[in-house]
């Protein structure tokens, strides 16, 4: 087997149908279907179960794909570092919506559309660090509570700031009237809230944001599925919501009561999963990190 070969296997798993990769890698399923063979004829052991009309990974399989990931990117990388400058690459970097529109400023300035195609995948914090490790992406943006095995996966972590979740309305909300708010002052007001959390896709809670509503209960009129949708309608509707500071821009004021001071805060990190050789990704996360040093902070 090749690393082409390898390339082929990793796309199979993923998709678990061999039409839908044959499509998108241009050869027949037939073609596809023998390099499979090819490659379990060589191990001498199955990763892939017949069901049917179907294949389904195995635990032979979803580790061979986790070494074949390795190797192909091992590879690329490798290649990288002595190919011509001109060549062009594909960055996948994953991570919640959130995070993506945040950092992006801070990774663009580093990020040569000469030499990178750059594809952006809004999913939450698991779902980017799967990606990772199935090499479907080459960068997430997460925060450290989606981090407590990185290290095990052989992954790396570049601290790009902190965010602090912040009480906010509508710029035009009657509560900006109160000189003073306090949380009396709130227990009648409508909030905002997200279904699950907004960075992990987890519910959290009674609003999945963070707030201490075992505390301090509050008036849970909007749930919203989305993050976008959050924002729609505390800016359309007299609702506060209880949000990450780099979510507020200049339709949203910060509400700052006299009697609450508990203060929510992630990190947020960019993980990658580092090449022996100095190629495209190493060299990017160098200049990264080198801006990140002479400005510690993204707030």
């Amino acid at each position: 087997m090749n690393v082409e070969d390898l390339r082929k296997l990793v796309h199979l798993a993923q998709t678990q149908n061999l039409h839908t990769s044959a499509a998108a890698l241009n050869i027949t399923t037939g073609a596809l279907s023998k390099t499979l063979k090819k490659i379990e004829t060589q191990l001498n052991s199955k990763i892939f179960d017949r069901v049917g009309r179907n294949i389904q990974v195995n635990t032979n399989g979803k580790k061979f794909t986790l070494y074949a990931n390795e190797l192909i990117n091992q590879y690329d990388q490798m290649l990288s570092e002595f190919i011509s400058t001109q060549a062009k690459h594909s960055l996948n970097i994953a991570g919640p919506s959130v995070l993506l529109d945040h950092v992006l400023d801070k990774l663009l300035p580093h990020i040569s559309t000469a030499q990178f195609e750059v594809n952006l995948q809004a999913v939450f914090e698991g779902d980017a660090l799967n990606k990772l490790k199935s090499g479907a992406a080459h960068l997430a943006i997460v925060t450290d509570d989606a981090l407590p095995d990185w290290q095990s996966a052989g992954f790396h972590a570049l601290p790009l700031g902190v965010t602090t979740f912040e009480l906010v309305a509508a710029t035009d909300h009657p509560i900006h009237q109160i000189k003073t708010p306090t949380l009396a002052d709130i227990n009648n007001t409508f909030f905002a809230c997200p279904s699950s959390s907004s960075f992990c896709g987890i519910v959290r809670g009674v609003g999945s944001d963070g707030w201490p509503d075992h505390i301090h209960p509050r008036h849970i009129a909007f749930r919203c599925d989305n993050f976008a949708s959050l924002l729609s309608v505390i800016k359309k509707h007299p609702a506060l919501a209880y949000l990450p500071d780099i979510a507020i821009d200049e339709q949203l004021s910060v509400i700052k009561l006299s009697d609450f001071a508990a203060r929510n805060q992630e990190r947020i990190n960019l993980v990658y999963k580092p090449s022996f050789s100095t190629g495209w990704l190493n060299q990017l996360i160098d200049r990264i990190s080198a801006s990140q040093t002479q400005t510690p902070s993204l707030k």
